[in-house]
C-alpha cells in the first residue's frame, strides 16, 4: 500500500451535519487551502490600486514638502480606500464560505460602496501620509542636530500609527456589510470598538505587522508584497474581528455542501481517484504556498550564503556622490594593502560613498536624507573606522563625531589626503563627466583636497597603508614606484 492511500485512501469517520467549524489556526489553514486563487487574486488587485499612494507619499516625504504630501495623501487615497475594502470583502466572504466567483463579486462590491470607499481612504491615507512626513521630519532634525529621538517621541509616534491602523481595519471590515438600516461609518466602527476591544486592538496590530513591516523592508519584501503582502495580515485580522461581526451585525456562515452520495458503489480505483481529487481541491493552496515559502527561503538562504562580507570598512563623505566606478578602484586599490580579516579567503573592502553636505544646496535633499539616514547608521554600529571628509568642519558640526572620537583637538589629528603617501599614490585612474563623455576627472585629483579621520588607529587596514613609505625610482623608460616597510 503506498504512503498516500495509508494516509487518505482509507474510509473515514464521515463529516456529521452538525459538525462543529473548524477555528483558530485550522480555520485558517481551511481558508488559504480552500480560497488560495482569490486571495492572490485581491492581493493583487490591492497592489496595484495602493502602488499610486506608495510612490506620492514616499515623493512628498522624502523632499520633506508638506503640501506635495498633503495634495499626493488625499489623491491617491480614492484607490487606497477601495483597495482595502476589496481586502476586507475578500476575507470576510471566505470567513463566511461564500462560493460565489471573487471577481464579479469584487465588482459588485465596489458598485455598491466605493462613494463611502473612496472617502475613507482619502482620509485614511492623508492621516498616514501626515504621520509619516512629522516622523521623517522628526528624524532629520534630530540627525541635523547630532542626536536621535528620544523614546516618549518615539513611543508618541507609534500608538499614532497603532490608532491609525486599528481605525482602519474596523472601518475596512464593516463598510462592506449589507445592514439593514443605514449607519455611519465611524459609528459601527465604534460599536465593535465599544464591544469587544481587545480584538479589535489585536487586529490593528495584525495590520500594522504585516503592512509596516513590509514597507521597512522595501524593496527587499517587494516579492512577499505582490503574493502575500495583503491578504495575509487581512484575512488574520478579519478572522479576529469575524466572533464579533457575527454577534453585532449577524453576518452568517454557510454550511459548506457536502457531495452526494454516488447512484452506484464505486470501484476501487474510483474511490483513489475521488480521495485524490478531493484533498487536492482542498489543500492545494497550502501545498502552493508551502512551494512559495520553500522557494523564497532557498533564495534567502543563497543571499546569505553567497554574500561575503567585508573584512574592512570606509566611509566617504562627499557633497556630489562618486561614479560607482570611482568607488570600485578605490575599493581595489586599499584591499591591495589589506589581509583577510575574516579569514573567509577573500580580502574585501567595502567603501560607502555618502552624499551629504553641510550646505544642502550643493547636493540634492534626496541624496541628503539618505546619506544622512546612512551615516547615522553607520556612526551608531561603527562599522567604518576611517573617514574620508569633503567638508570635516561642516560633518563635526552637524554630527559631533570627529570630537567624540579624536578629542578637542581633532584639527590637529586629521590627516590631508595628499600628505599620506600610501593613500596619495594609489592608481585610482579618471572618470568621464558631461552628457557626451567628453570632460575627465582624475580621482586622485578629486581626492587631493579631502582630509582622512581614523577613528580606530589600531584598524588592520590603517597599520597596512602606514607601513608602507614610497620610494621612487627613476628608471630609463620613467618612474617605478616601490613600496617598502618602514623600519
Amino acid at each position: 500500500m503506498s504512503i498516500y492511500n495509508a494516509l487518505y485512501g482509507r474510509d473515514g469517520h464521515g463529516v456529521g451535519p452538525n459538525e462543529p467549524e473548524k477555528k483558530g489556526f485550522a480555520r485558517f489553514c481551511q481558508m488559504v487551502g480552500r480560497d488560495l486563487g482569490q486571495l492572490l487574486g485581491t492581493n493583487l488587485m490591492v497592489c496595484v490600486l495602493c502602488l499610486p499612494a506608495a510612490l506620492g507619499v514616499s515623493l512628498g516625504v522624502t523632499l520633506l514638502s508638506l503640501p506635495l504630501t498633503v495634495v499626493c495623501s488625499a489623491v491617491t487615497g480614492l484607490l487606497t480606500g477601495p483597495a482595502m475594502v476589496l481586502l476586507a470583502d475578500c476575507a470576510l466572504r471566505s470567513l463566511q464560505n461564500d462560493p460565489s466567483q471573487w471577481l464579479p463579486r469584487a465588482k459588485q462590491t465596489l458598485a455598491a460602496h466605493w462613494k463611502a470607499a473612496c472617502g475613507f481612504g482619502c482620509i485614511g491615507t492623508l492621516v498616514l501620509g501626515l504621520l509619516c512626513f512629522v516622523s521623517a521630519f522628526v528624524f532629520e532634525a534630530a540627525a541635523q542636530q547630532g542626536y536621535y529621538p528620544g523614546l516618549a517621541i518615539l513611543v508618541f509616534l507609534a500608538l499614532d500609527f497603532l490608532v491609525l491602523a486599528v481605525l482602519a481595519t474596523l472601518c475596512a471590515a464593516v463598510l462592506p456589510l449589507q445592514l439593514p438600516a443605514p449607519d455611519s461609518l465611524l459609528r459601527r466602527a465604534g460599536r465593535l470598538l465599544a464591544v469587544a476591544p481587545a480584538r479589535c486592538v489585536l487586529a490593528g496590530v495584525l495590520m500594522l505587522a504585516g503592512i509596516g513591516g513590509m514597507i521597512l523592508l522595501f524593496p527587499v519584501s517587494v516579492f512577499w508584497a505582490v503574493l502575500f503582502g495583503f491578504w495575509l495580515p487581512g484575512l488574520a485580522a478579519m478572522q479576529t474581528l469575524f466572533p464579533v461581526l457575527r454577534q453585532e451585525y449577524g453576518v452568517e456562515v454557510r454550511s459548506i455542501p457536502r457531495p452526494a452520495a454516488p447512484d452506484k458503489p464505486l470501484t476501487a480505483q474510483e474511490q483513489k481517484k475521488r480521495s485524490r481529487a478531493n484533498w487536492w481541491y482542498y489543500n492545494w493552496g497550502i501545498v502552493a504556498v508551502a512551494a512559495m515559502v520553500i522557494v523564497g527561503v532557498a533564495y534567502v538562504a543563497h543571499g546569505l550564503l553567497t554574500t561575503v562580507d567585508p573584512d574592512y570598512t570606509v566611509a566617504v563623505v562627499t557633497a556630489e556622490a562618486l561614479p560607482d566606478e570611482a568607488v570600485q578602484r578605490l575599493q581595489t586599490a586599499l584591499a591591495d594593502y589589506a589581509e583577510d580579516a575574516n579569514g573567509d579567503g577573500t580580502v574585501v573592502v567595502q567603501v560607502n560613498n555618502y552624499t551629504w553636505s553641510a550646505d544642502a544646496a550643493l547636493t540634492d535633499m534626496n541624496g541628503q536624507m539618505a546619506g544622512a539616514t546612512q551615516m547615522n547608521t553607520d556612526l551608531a554600529n561603527g562599522e567604518s573606522k576611517i573617514w574620508i571628509l569633503d567638508d570635516p568642519e561642516g560633518f563635526e558640526q552637524a554630527y559631533g563625531a570627529l570630537s567624540e572620537k579624536l578629542g578637542a583637538e581633532w584639527q590637529t589629528k586629521l590627516i590631508p589626503w595628499r600628505s599620506q603617501p600610501a593613500l596619495s599614490g594609489l592608481e585610482l585612474g579618471s572618470y568621464n563627466t558631461g552628457a557626451d563623455c567628453s570632460q575627465t576627472v582624475d580621482i586622485q585629483s578629486r581626492f587631493a583636497g579631502y582630509s582622512v579621520a581614523v577613528f580606530d588607529a589600531s584598524d588592520a587596514l590603517w597599520r597596512a597603508l602606514n607601513s608602507y613609505t614610497e620610494t621612487t625610482v627613476r628608471s630609463l623608460f620613467g618612474y617605478v614606484v616601490f613600496y617598502t616597510p618602514k623600519n
